[in-house]
């Protein structure tokens, strides 16, 4: 692993949902923070959520981004994905959004990006949905994010909605649906 990388050893805070095949072959883990996480590892993954755009554009606090990692509600889950005991990515989901699930945070850490990690996540998302009956998923992404509009896309999210000033006055999201039935 690299040397920035975010080892989770303690896991207590944790429950396995599933594992995601990616497109190697591998697998990471998808598991839902159900208690705080310990300090030290909280503090390093919301820093590189900050440090990661658009946070980074938005200028969002380490604080700010601590609070994405937090178990708040049943209907908010939040998961981690991990690669053995490092630290991938981070997934929240807002459950009951207009008849579906909206996808509030997606993000693969940089060390990780390029092996599927957030497709595999999508794909279980997708899945989860449908097993659920569902009839939709949505996401907001920046304008400016034209990879994450791209991934988003070809999971077959359609945008449905411009929305300058939703964030920062300079810049517009884009709201996309995804129709499960």
């Amino acid at each position: 692993m690299m040397s920035d990388a975010i080892q989770l050893s303690r896991r207590d805070c944790l429950l396995p949902v599933a594992l995601l095949p990616l497109r190697s072959g591998a697998c990471v883990s998808l598991e839902q923070i159900i208690a705080p996480l310990p300090q030290q590892p909280e503090t390093a993954i919301a820093s590189a959520l900050a440090a990661m755009d658009p946070w980074k554009r938005y200028a969002f606090s380490v604080e700010r981004m601590t609070a994405s990692l937090r178990p708040v509600h049943e209907t908010a889950p939040r998961y981690l994905l991990l690669d053995g005991d490092f630290v991938a990515g981070i997934m929240t989901l807002k459950l009951g959004w207009m008849f579906g699930t909206y996808l509030n945070l997606l993000a693969v850490l940089p060390a990780h990006q390029g092996r599927g990690i957030g497709s595999a996540a999508l794909d279980w998302l997708d899945a989860t949905a449908r097993s659920k009956g569902e009839r939709n998923q949505f996401v907001v992404t920046s304008a400016f994010n034209e990879g994450g509009l791209r991934l988003y896309q070809h999971h077959g999210f359609t945008p449905i909605a411009n929305m300058p000033g939703l964030i920062s006055d300079n810049e517009t999201e884009i709201l996309l649906r995804k129709q499960l039935y």
